[in-house]
């Protein structure tokens, strides 16, 4: 499925989810048209940020009729993506199958099991900037401050700053030295308020980059040291979820049925469940609930993995990466912002929307 999406620049100025009927494309396969008016979140893009008539080359309705969907692209903060873009979400094929292609004559009655893993994801951090006529693979993550040249073809992920550029994309040069690099991911301006930014707008058209750095970079350190570490007793491996519990298209019961599936050997497997305080405040009848259900997914599965509940602020989510070693993502508007704190932390980024997770 081929779905167009633009979206003007100064239009979007808090993190949105964009969606879509995936039922009203012409070319939506007649086996699937029972599938009516299923408006589904196609894209999570951040403020100030815009896209000039990409194309999204997407698997949904292959996956949509067995109740989940492998496809999240995700866009943070000031982010621009020029015209002509195009997106390849979950259309990889298997090449170490004897065939390629897709048949009937191919079928079984009993569903063969792989481990061929279709890649439902690309994220696309913050302050990139796409270039004109750029298709990104899925699986691909672009990492905060990148520029990827017109006319490229992004088939692995792209580093923090780095320009990159042809086909397939490598990296020509970064834009700055990389203590400048680490600088600017330490100060992470792109996450600052809109009055911050304002205040402080003589920066950003500027390139004195020491300038800002001298000014901010001992601020943000401080900030930084002020993170505190939250008390759990990690294992050997330890994966961090964010259950995504008022999402229409949800992941978390996947994601803990196959941890619980893929470790019910392992006893040095733990998922950390992060649920926000005032969240679990205002439906603890739900957290009670989930807790229930997570201690039938371990007891039917015989498992000897861990999976543990912890009930926290917003202000402490990014201190719950420095205790893991994996994180789990979903489609929620935070996961941009989520993924900066697993690579500030060097913490392993697994997609949560894939068909096999782990």
């Amino acid at each position: 499925m081929v779905i167009d999406f633009t979206v003007p620049d100064r239009v979007i100025k808090e993190p949105t989810t964009l969606f879509q009927n995936i039922c009203e494309n012409n070319s939506f396969p007649a086996i699937y048209k029972g599938l009516r008016d299923i408006n589904f979140p196609i894209a999570c893009i951040g403020r100030d940020s815009y896209v000039w008539g990409a194309k999204l080359h997407t698997g949904i309705e292959f996956t949509i009729s067995k109740g989940y969907a492998i496809h999240n692209l995700q866009i943070g903060n000031f982010v621009s993506i020029a015209p002509y873009g195009e997106y390849n979400i979950a259309m990889n094929h298997n090449y170490l199958n004897l065939a390629m292609g897709v048949s009937n004559l191919f079928e079984k009655d009993d569903e063969i099991k792989s481990e061929f893993k279709m890649k439902g994801q690309i994220l696309i951090q913050n302050d990139v900037w796409i270039g004109q006529s750029v298709s990104v693979m899925h699986g691909v993550t672009i990492h905060n401050g990148a520029v990827v040249a017109a006319n490229s073809h992004v088939v692995k992920d792209v580093p923090p700053y780095a320009i990159v550029g042809g086909n397939p994309a490598k990296i020509i040069k970064y834009r700055f030295s990389k203590d400048i690099i680490d600088k600017l991911l330490t100060i992470q301006w792109w996450n600052w308020n809109s009055e911050k930014i304002q205040k402080n707008s003589e920066y950003f058209y500027n390139e004195d980059i020491n300038k800002f750095c001298d000014r901010f970079y001992d601020e943000a350190l401080e900030e930084k040291k002020k993170v505190k570490e939250l008390n759990i007793d990690k294992l050997k491996y330890t994966y961090l979820f964010f259950p995504d519990f008022i999402e229409q298209f949800y992941v978390w019961e996947r994601v803990i049925q196959q941890f619980a599936d893929t470790f019910k050997e392992n006893d040095d497997c733990l998922l950390i469940l992060y649920i926000e305080e005032e969240f679990a405040n205002t439906n603890s009848e739900l957290v009670n609930t989930f807790n229930l259900y997570i201690d039938k997914v371990l007891l039917n599965n015989c498992a000897k993995c861990s999976i543990t509940i912890c009930i926290d602020t917003k202000e402490n989510e990014r201190a719950i990466f420095k205790s893991t070693d994996y994180f789990i993502t979903t489609r929620s508007k935070d996961t941009i912002l989520h993924s900066c704190y697993a690579d500030e932390n060097n913490v392993e980024i697994l997609s949560g929307v894939d068909e096999i997770i782990f």
